[in-house]
């Protein structure tokens, strides 16, 4: 009886995994507010996105790596991340580039 439990609890964890699953992010625009392991991004639309960065954050700027200390208000980024959505995201990898033409 408990391998027939064991069995159909493992049938039962496996549908729903894919369920949590984070999706993928990109989010393009200014830095608004930098906190030791959390910025805020104001992109082009005018929403903001909460990015939190850890150690396996990678940083670059001109395809050369960058620290975190660069990631300051006023900075144009390009970040790809995961999350449930714009509120809640986890930075893969943080491009610092040159300021965005503003949306016509």
């Amino acid at each position: 009886m408990s391998e027939l439990f064991a069995f159909i609890f493992a049938i039962a964890l496996g549908l729903t995994a894919p369920a949590a699953a984070h999706e993928e992010f990109r989010v393009v625009g200014e830095i608004t507010q930098s906190k030791s392991a959390l910025i805020e991004v104001k992109m082009r639309d005018g929403k903001t996105a909460a990015v939190h960065i850890d150690g396996q954050t990678k940083i670059t700027r001109d395809k050369a790596g960058a620290d975190a200390e660069e990631l300051k208000a006023g900075q144009f980024v390009v970040i790809d991340a995961y999350g449930d959505d714009f509120t809640d995201l986890l930075a893969l990898e943080i491009r610092l580039v040159p300021p965005i033409a503003p949306a016509k």
